[in-house]
């Protein structure tokens, strides 16, 4: 049998793997990041390298930025933003407080967060509903910031692989909501498509698998996403009918699918769930999703309460589903 490695190499070149590969073996993450600085050190409150002060209540899942933000008119982002000199910053420091030197490259492959995507960036910075309107208001603006991001985001992709030589780079920006895109597909078009090309390309230049991770509902533009940006995996959320999309896309990319959180603490809330249920549930996302590979689980989040029955249906199944 194909070692975890190996199994999830299968996966990112897009074969079929000889059983499901599953995060913490064979595919490790680097998370919450320690050593450097696109969110504060070690996923809490504090400041971030560009300055933006973010805010961490126990039990939330990831800090968020506060609402002092530094920029108030994206024409004067030039005049605020300080990008940080990723020359000065002390990186075998930072590779050292995230553990890269012990890092067991023999049996797994190093999947190392990058926070903070363009959009993000935008958002923290002014605020989602300043940032969102500054899309309309000022389009020439945000691309030119938007463009100055994606410079910052290959000098440190430079500097992650000369220091903490990641295998995978999983690039965080959130595009979606509950219900749709955050913005019209044509304005993704035109002023994030175009950074998120470099940034992607540039990953592979230098010989990292670039998975793009984005929160909500973007459906309607993964299409474009895997020929356009051509990611080897896409980290999304279950509300996307991934089954429906690997139709279109076959096994051009790997999808990275969080369990369905959102239904298992709806009928937790509701006092339905039980232990049978959320078997059946299980075992149907993992069956359904999974048929014709490129398809990662992702089990993070799940409440505590429910993660050792979610792990063992996980484990049924996993070792089988490929072998006929």
């Amino acid at each position: 049998m194909l070692s975890a490695k190996e199994n999830a190499l299968k996966l990112f070149h897009h074969e079929i793997p000889d059983y499901i590969p599953k995060y913490g073996e064979g595919i490790i993450n680097n998370v919450p990041v320690g050593g450097f600085y696109e969110r504060p050190a070690g996923g809490k409150g504090g400041l971030d390298w560009f300055g933006v002060e973010w805010v961490f209540e126990e039990g939330d899942p990831a800090p968020m930025p506060s609402q002092n933000y530094i920029l108030e008119d994206i024409c004067e982002w030039e005049d605020v933003i300080r990008f940080p000199d990723l020359d000065a910053f002390d990186w075998e420091a930072a590779a050292k407080t995230d553990r890269i030197p012990e890092f067991d490259r023999e049996n797994h492959l190093l999947s190392q967060i990058i926070h903070q995507g363009c959009l993000e960036r935008l958002n923290s910075t002014m605020g989602m509903e300043e940032g969102l309107c500054a899309l309309i208001t000022d389009p020439d603006e945000c691309k030119d910031f938007f463009e100055a991001v994606a410079d910052h985001k290959c000098r440190l992709l430079d500097k992650l692989h000369e220091y903490y030589k990641p295998d995978i780079v999983c690039y965080h920006d959130d595009w979606g909501s509950q219900k749709s895109l955050l913005i019209p597909p044509e304005t993704w078009r035109e002023l994030l498509l175009p950074a998120t090309q470099r940034i992607a390309q540039h990953a592979k230049k230098l010989g990292i698998f670039f998975e793009l991770h984005s929160d909500g509902m973007i459906k309607d533009i993964v299409p474009e996403i895997v020929e356009e940006i051509q990611p080897d995996a896409i980290q999304l959320m279950r509300i996307n009918n991934i089954p429906e999309l690997k139709k279109i896309t076959g096994r051009k990319v790997v999808y990275d699918v969080f369990v369905d959180i959102q239904s298992i603490d709806a009928q937790e809330n509701a006092g339905t769930l039980t232990e049978e249920i959320l078997r059946d549930q299980i075992n149907r996302e993992f069956t359904e999703q999974a048929f014709g590979g490129a398809y990662l689980p992702n089990l993070y989040m799940i409440h505590l309460k429910w993660r050792n029955v979610v792990f063992d249906e996980f484990e049924k199944m996993r070792m089988k589903i490929y072998q006929g």
